[in-house]
């Protein structure tokens, strides 16, 4: 019984390999690239982008981070966008709203070829 299930989990983990291989999903973080996504005019750019467009909520003392994990696709777009961190009132909402009017970044490369990439953003709010 045991070389059954033994047998059973080589077959799916070396599926799962080489589904990633032929697929070229591979998801790849910001330091695994060789040349980093970047955003169209660069970082100072975006940060303007982001407080431009983001309205923080009417919550005097409101003071946190609200973090946001997402992928740069192969073409620029952003995908998968996931809060993994929340100040609350209305903040992860505001910040997704915010990220899904975002134009398309350069992406990043690895071995000169187009990837995606995971990249971490936190946002730092401050109502006084």
């Amino acid at each position: 019984m045991k070389k059954i299930i033994l047998i059973v989990l080589l077959a799916f983990a070396t599926n799962s390999y080489c589904q990633e291989l032929m697929d070229n999903e591979t998801v790849y973080k910001f330091t695994e690239v060789d040349e980093k996504p970047d955003f169209e005019g660069g970082m100072e750019k975006f940060y303007k982008f982001v407080g431009k467009n983001f309205v923080a909520p009417e919550k005097s003392g409101l003071k946190g981070k609200t973090i946001i994990e997402f992928i740069i696709e192969k073409d620029g777009s952003l995908t998968n966008m996931k809060i993994t961190q929340d100040i609350g009132y209305g903040t992860a909402e505001e910040v997704l709203r915010v990220f899904k009017l975002c134009p398309n970044w350069k992406p990043a490369k690895k071995n000169n070829q187009l990837v995606r990439t995971l990249f971490v953003f936190p946002i730092t709010i401050n109502v006084e």
